[in-house]
């Protein structure tokens, strides 16, 4: 499965970092998890066609995880294409399918892709589910929306786990247990303590204390050097770190 970092950053404006969002490519099958603004023109950027997405999966309902689902649904209505091939199904935490139907309120008939529209799935905290050739497992985390990690299984045996938004929380182990590639929120150092997301430190020890072959670290609120992260992290975890950015591309 290749992974494409498309957002490595959060809602406050960086010409570097766009909002949260990943590509999953396996084979033909393309998914995507979460978008926020500007999603959809960094993936033209790199040469993602979003056309090709078979499944939207999102974390939380927050907007830096959510914004270009609008866009998305516009783009697949009314952009080059419309009307060729299956609208892709949209996944999200309990609740997700309400917060849809607000979010679109009042803009409806543009996004509603046509008949049969797009058919929209909530997991349940523990839930796995097939999309494509991908095995998706969500878990519950720690944030004051329901937030899913989700811990994916491809086709041959690689495992990648990402966070989306948590503080800390024993969820985390479950989710990250093992895996190949963790691709974790780390939106401060440790001069930045928070309940609701996590630091390096808090990073690196769940690595360390998981067993991941090989952690990322996304979800950069922008610090004086971001490489800071590097050496708070490496005091619990030996492995290979990557702070990533807009294109980082990798092969789970």
């Amino acid at each position: 499965m290749i992974v494409t970092v498309v957002g490595s950053g959060t809602l406050v404006p960086s010409a570097r970092r766009s909002t949260p969002a990943l590509c999953l490519q396996e084979g033909a099958f393309q998914a995507t998890i979460d978008g926020g603004t500007g999603t959809l023109r960094r993936q033209a950027e790199l040469g993602i066609a979003y056309r090709r997405t078979g499944v939207l999966l999102f974390t939380h309902i927050h907007p830096d995880h959510t914004l270009d689902l609008l866009h998305f649904l516009f783009a697949w209505k009314y952009g080059p294409g419309a009307g060729a091939g299956e609208p892709p199904t949209l996944v999200g935490p309990p609740g997700f399918g309400r917060f849809l139907e607000h979010f679109r309120d009042g803009i409806r008939p543009w996004t509603d892709a046509g008949p049969p529209g797009f058919e929209v799935v909530e997991l349940a905290n523990g839930e796995n589910r097939r999309f494509g050739p991908l095995d998706v497992g969500a878990v519950e985390l720690s944030h004051p929306v329901v937030n899913h990690g989700y811990r994916i299984l491809t086709p041959g045996g690689g495992t990648m786990a990402f966070t989306g938004d948590t503080g800390w929380c024993e969820a985390l182990l479950d989710l990250a247990r093992g895996v190949d590639v963790l691709i974790a929120e780390c939106s401060g150092g440790t001069d930045r303590p928070s309940s609701v997301h996590l630091n390096a430190a808090e990073v690196g020890r769940l690595a360390g204390a998981a067993g991941v072959k090989q952690l990322v670290l996304t979800h950069l609120y922008p610090l004086h050097d971001d490489r800071v992260r590097l050496p708070e992290v490496g005091r619990h975890y030996s492995g290979p770190v990557l702070l990533a950015e807009d294109g980082l591309r990798f092969v789970v």
